[in-house]
């Protein structure tokens, strides 16, 4: 029975991230998480089947990031097929891919060598 404290103060430090997938985003961006093997195509198509315009894809192929104002249109996504939708920006952005880098200034392939 001395560990019953000890266990709910672990399971409350591992959910407290969750609650941040419970609140709405403020920019109305939502990540859409389809089933493993989807490529960008089968997103496109269940975008298409549900009204929802893609807005870019996410860190895995498998997820793609829609402006969803409401719950209406979250559940036609789900019905399209995606498997669970959150908020984009949950856990710290890992649903949505970096924005591209810009490349060094000095890459140039050109031998000095002429």
């Amino acid at each position: 029975m001395k560990f019953i404290p000890t266990v709910l103060l672990i399971a409350l430090i591992g959910a407290t991230p969750l609650l941040a997938a419970t609140e709405a985003p403020a920019d109305g961006r939502y990540a859409a998480i389809f089933p493993p093997g989807w490529v960008a195509r089968d997103i496109m198509l269940a975008a298409a089947e549900s009204g929802q315009p893609a807005l870019r894809f996410g860190r895995t192929e498998n997820i793609g990031i829609f402006v969803l104002s409401s719950a209406a249109d979250r559940r036609a996504l789900r019905n399209a097929g995606a498997w669970l939708i959150l908020p984009a920006n949950a856990f710290r952005g890992c649903l949505i891919e970096p924005p591209n880098r810009t490349p060094l200034a000095n890459t140039n392939t050109e031998s000095d060598l002429s």
